[in-house]
């Protein structure tokens, strides 16, 4: 039987017992000390087959995509229509009772205005037509926007002039505000964009607003035609209005229509003249088409220096990550144009004197854009990928994006890391990006690389969706369908020396670098393990 006999404390003894449970209830509040990561030296996947296997396997790196054309044009010089006309080249067997019709604006050498506002005000009309009308039709409604296109397409059985009947609404001068084509509601959209902006400083998407900001100026068009937080306050039906007529006045029309074998797709081109939106308002003059080379003029392009932007997100867990380089103005090798004879032999006798400079047309820049991205960032064969993933477990992935734009084109790599690996994985990059300029890959690395890019290629030319995509994205970078060939045999001819001068000259220079998370945890590791590097507290509106 237990004793319960109560057992009297002394002074001495009830201070003793009240200090150790005061220290045991301190040392359980005491944070614990962070343990950074130490660097280690970047380390390379090989890509060597072994013998036993090579007599097996197929040679790499010579898929060659399909050459002919995904659209064909129609040309009817008895019309003058407001459009250019393309058809699908051939029928799609696996869904020909479906028509897919697009109505896309192209603004090659001008970005749009405003495209975010635009977008919801687009969105809110599809919903609001799809309630007046009740037409199933409007339910596949799906819009794709960037700085220099918005393409609207609708997917359903229907003749294709009523579907087009239903896209030539969004850009009739009234569209937003006409009771009898389903006005839009304006207090929603306001709720929408402002909602967005509360959301995207919530998620961490402000990062890549200051990445924009950093990378290309504050003057830069791409920053002046996005985010108007002043009039995502006071936008009102008028202003929308006025929005979408800039659209449309400075606009290239594209139309893509079904195979002219395909099923309901006799296209009434009379009819759809009648039916094209005309401008009916003048604009403003601070909503006024902008000329032709408006966006062309010459912007204050930040130099970077070894500097780190921290953006404060105390309490966070992990430390968002982007580093890259504007690479449309910073190649500055020279190059042989003469492209067209890249077949047969290598690229390298094209170089030439490195030591002279020249400005690199569209489709130079898109191969060294596209390729480094690839060789550093393509997920899980990417070198970043593996070195930093799946060797160090420094992150659940890291990636590389190709931003090829008419006014602008970078490369970026982007990931997120524990607070505890954020000095360890900036340097890893760092030292990857300064690798790739001394050392030449494999031609076993180069032929995987090879094999990913034009098998990527032949995959997206089996949906019609992406190919309209890239058709457009062509157009609005200049790109004609014998460039992209050429750039393709540009990518078959890659060797490793080809590979290094391209990564010389789009990573010359110093990385733009920004980190988001709690700046009073990292700053240490950062200090230790990038002395030579200057930190600055960058703060997000």
């Amino acid at each position: 039987m237990m004793n319960l006999t109560a057992v009297s404390l002394g002074p001495k003894q009830l201070h003793s017992l009240m200090c150790c449970a005061a220290a045991l209830l301190l040392s359980a509040c005491q944070q614990t000390q962070i343990v950074f990561t130490p660097t280690e030296p970047p380390s390379l996947a090989s890509f060597d087959t072994p013998n036993s296997l090579s007599t097996h396997l197929p040679e790499s790196g010579v898929i060659i995509p399909v050459t002919d054309p995904m659209f064909s044009d129609e040309v009817h010089t008895e019309l003058d229509l407001p459009y250019q006309l393309h058809r699908l080249a051939l029928v799609q067997s696996n869904s020909s009772a479906i028509n897919r019709i697009s109505l896309a604006a192209i603004s090659p050498q001008t970005s749009f205005n405003n495209p975010d506002i635009l977008q919801l005000a687009l969105q809110e009309k599809a919903r609001a037509l799809a309630i007046h009308l009740a037409d199933p039709c409007l339910e596949t409604f799906s819009i794709r926007v960037s700085l220099h296109s918005i393409n609207l397409s609708l997917t359903c059985p229907d003749d294709v002039n009523h579907i087009y009947g239903l896209l030539v609404q969004f850009w009739q001068s009234d569209a937003f505000v006409d009771a009898a084509t389903a006005p839009v509601d304006i207090d929603n959209i306001r709720r929408q964009l402002k909602l967005n902006k509360h959301l995207n400083a919530f998620s961490g998407a402000e990062i890549d607003k200051v990445w924009r900001e950093k990378l290309l100026g504050p003057e830069h068009p791409y920053n002046k035609v996005l985010n108007n937080d002043e009039l995502f306050d006071s936008l009102s039906l008028k202003q929308l209005q006025q929005i979408q007529q800039q659209a449309v006045s400075q606009a290239q029309w594209h139309l893509f229509l079904p195979n002219s074998q395909a099923k309901n797709v006799e296209f009434d081109l009379q009819a759809s003249i009648k039916q094209w939106p005309m401008l009916t308002t003048s604009l403003p003059k601070s909503l006024s088409k902008s000329s032709p080379h408006a966006d062309k003029l010459e912007t204050t392009t930040p130099k970077q220096t070894k500097k780190i932007y921290l953006i404060d997100a105390p309490g966070s867990v992990q430390t968002q990550v982007r580093l890259g380089y504007r690479i449309d103005y910073r190649i500055g090798y020279r190059i042989d144009h003469s492209i067209n004879h890249a077949i047969g032999h290598t690229v390298d006798s094209e170089l030439g004197d490195t030591s002279e400079t020249s400005q690199l047309s569209s489709q130079e820049v898109a191969l060294g854009c596209r390729s480094l991205s690839a060789l550093m960032g393509r997920s899980f064969s990417g070198r970043l990928y593996y070195d930093l993933r799946e060797k160090r477990g420094l992150t659940y992935g890291i990636y590389g994006q190709c931003a090829n734009a008419p006014l602008s084109s970078s490369i970026k790599f982007y990931g997120s890391t524990a607070i505890e690996h954020t000095g360890a994985f900036v340097a890893g990059i760092l030292d990857h990006l300064a690798l790739v300029k001394t050392q030449s890959a494999s031609q076993g690395e180069i032929n995987a690389l090879k094999t990913y890019l034009m098998g990527e290629d032949v995959l997206s030319q089996d949906n019609s969706i992406q190919r309209e995509n890239q058709y457009l994205q062509q157009i609005a970078t200049g790109l004609t369908q014998v460039d992209v060939q050429k750039l393709n045999a540009e990518l078959q001819a890659l060797t490793p020396k080809r590979l290094q001068q391209l990564a010389n000259g789009a990573f010359s220079g110093e990385p733009l670098i920004i980190l988001r998370g709690d700046i009073d945890k990292i700053i240490p590791d950062l200090t230790s393990k990038l002395p030579e590097w200057q930190l600055e507290r960058v703060k997000v509106d």
